[in-house]
C-alpha cells in the first residue's frame, strides 16, 4: 500500500491529523472522522502510520427540538476503527448551546455517556468543542456562554470520563468575553494555529492554559494537520 493512500481514501470523509508529543519524545499521527469511514479505510490509515482516532460523537442538531444529538455515524465509525486496528480512540462533542430548545448540558453529556456504555466503547478523551457556529448563533452572549460551559464542565466532571477542550484564543475571548476567563485549565487543550510549525512555541496562553496538548498545524489539500 502506497503511503499516500490514506490521503486519497480519507480526504473526503475525514481529517488526517499529525500529532507530536508535547514532551518532545516522538511524533504520532491520527485521523479525525466527522463522516463515516469503512473498516478498510481505517485499516489503510493505520497501516500507513496514523495511530490515533478522534471521532465526532455528538452534534448540535440546533434545528431540532430538542437540540443536541448523538452523531448518526459514531457507533459504526468506532466499530470500524477498532476492526481496522485502532486501540486509541477519542470522541469530540459539538454541543447545542444558545437556544431554549437545546437539551440541558447535563442531558447532552449523558447522551454521550449512554452511547459509550451501551456500546462498550473504550474512549480515551472526550473533547468539548468550543467554537462559534454563525448559522446557529450558538453563543449569543458571554454571560450565557459562561453559564453553559460551567454546566458542561460539571456534567463532564461527574461523568467519570477524561475530558478536554477544543478552542482558539480568539474564539475563547469572543465567546466568554475575556481572554483570562477560566473554565478548567487542568484539562487538556486542543487549539488551532495554521502556521505549519511542528512545535508549541507559537502558543499564547488563554483561559488559564499555559501548556496545550494538541495543535492544528495547517490545512492543506483537504487535510487538517495537527501536533500533540
Amino acid at each position: 500500500m502506497k503511503p499516500s493512500s490514506p490521503f486519497t481514501i480519507l480526504a473526503s470523509v475525514a481529517t488526517v491529523l499529525s500529532f507530536f508529543s508535547n514532551i518532545g519524545v516522538e511524533a504520532a499521527t491520527g485521523v479525525d472522522a466527522s463522516s463515516l469511514i469503512t473498516t478498510e479505510q481505517w485499516a489503510c490509515a493505520k497501516e500507513t502510520g496514523y495511530e490515533n482516532a478522534i471521532i465526532r460523537g455528538y452534534i448540535e442538531a440546533w434545528g431540532q427540538n430538542p437540540g443536541g444529538a448523538v452523531d448518526k455515524n459514531v457507533v459504526e465509525n468506532y466499530k470500524n476503527a477498532i476492526a481496522g486496528g485502532y486501540t486509541s480512540v477519542d470522541l469530540y462533542i459539538f454541543p447545542c448551546t444558545g437556544r431554549d430548545t437545546c437539551k440541558p448540558p447535563a442531558d447532552q453529556v449523558q447522551d454521550v455517556i449512554n452511547l459509550i456504555d451501551e456500546n462498550t466503547m473504550d474512549i480515551g478523551t472526550l473533547w468539548l468543542d468550543v467554537e462559534v457556529d454563525p448559522e446557529a448563533d450558538n453563543f449569543p452572549s458571554a454571560e450565557g456562554a459562561r453559564t453553559a460551559l460551567q454546566e458542561f464542565k460539571k456534567a463532564l466532571d461527574n461523568s467519570g470520563e477524561k475530558w478536554g477542550v477544543y478552542a482558539s484564543k480568539v474564539q475563547w475571548t469572543s465567546i466568554t468575553g475575556s481572554v483570562d476567563w477560566e473554565l478548567d485549565s487542568s484539562v487538556p487543550l486542543w487549539y488551532p494555529h495554521y502556521d505549519d510549525v511542528m512545535s508549541f512555541d507559537d502558543f499564547e496562553s488563554f483561559g488559564g492554559w499555559t501548556t496545550p496538548t494538541i495543535k492544528v498545524k495547517y490545512y492543506q489539500n483537504g487535510l487538517l494537520i495537527m501536533i500533540t
